[in-house]
């Protein structure tokens, strides 16, 4: 009896790129457009944000305004133009990057060339290692879970003072432990208790329950990753800063 082992060719671009996701190949382009931002930026240092099939924003791949507390250093991010991304858009792109890593997925930058090889490894590094960032949310009383509402500052009036707007706190976890990445509600807060107590890239983070008056941050450092809901907005320290983001131009 002889068994044939046939490899059937698959044709494919030079410019392709495979990923493997849920058991099914996708072919993406390793060059697509660029993203024209309302303020200028260096693209190769900012990442685009993919929601769906699409992406209207980018982050900086590297960590900046540091030393000031959250409303100020959100304040200063503001009146350059650039914005402080809240939990629901920072964590779905922190588990993209690490999908990307993985070959689970892919990502670009703003001038919509593929991230790859050591630049891909060093970003996902720092997500996942060495980082210690605000994100725009605070926790005050409201309707919402545990009696709260999600604050959010959405724009500087007239004399540079917050605009806020508010909505109810979404149900997640209720116990400071490590979470499903895959279980993000859609403020960007976990819903599932990892099954291992333990932090695996891309996998699980640190999860600490939102409390009254108490801020958002992402951190990360040698032992793990965490999206951290305790903390004190008034904290200033010369390692805390932010990833800014860029949004695209409104058509005309």
């Amino acid at each position: 009896m002889v068994v044939e082992i046939i490899g059937r060719k698959v044709e494919a671009d030079t410019n392709d790129v495979f990923v493997e996701r849920d058991g099914d190949v996708y072919a993406f382009k390793k060059s697509i457009g660029a993203l024209k931002t309302a303020t200028s930026i260096n693209p190769s240092d900012y990442a685009l944000i993919q929601e769906g099939d699409k992406s209207t924003r980018a982050i900086s791949i590297k960590q900046a305004y540091n030393g000031q507390n959250q409303a100020n250093t959100i304040i200063s991010v503001l009146n350059d133009g650039l914005i402080v991304l809240t939990a629901e858009i920072f964590m779905p792109h922190y588990k993209n990057a690490n999908d990307a890593l993985k070959g689970k997925s892919v990502l670009y930058d703003a001038s919509g060339n593929l991230i790859e090889g050591d630049k891909l490894r060093k970003y996902v590094s720092t997500l996942n290692s060495n980082c210690w960032v605000w994100l725009n949310g605070k926790f005050v009383k409201g309707s919402g879970f545990k009696g709260l509402d999600l604050e959010i500052v959405t724009d500087l009036d007239k004399n540079g003072k917050p605009v806020f707007s508010k909505r109810a706190l979404e149900d997640c976890l209720d116990k400071n432990c490590y979470a499903e990445l895959g279980s993000l509600n859609s403020q960007g807060f976990p819903t599932q208790r990892a099954s291992v107590q333990k932090f695996e890239p891309g996998e699980t983070f640190y999860f600490w329950v939102p409390g009254k008056n108490n801020a958002v941050r992402f951190s990360a450092d040698s032992d793990r990753a965490s999206l951290y809901c305790v903390g004190n907005p008034q904290v200033s320290e010369s390692r805390l800063g932010a990833f800014t983001c860029a949004e695209g131009a409104q058509k005309k």
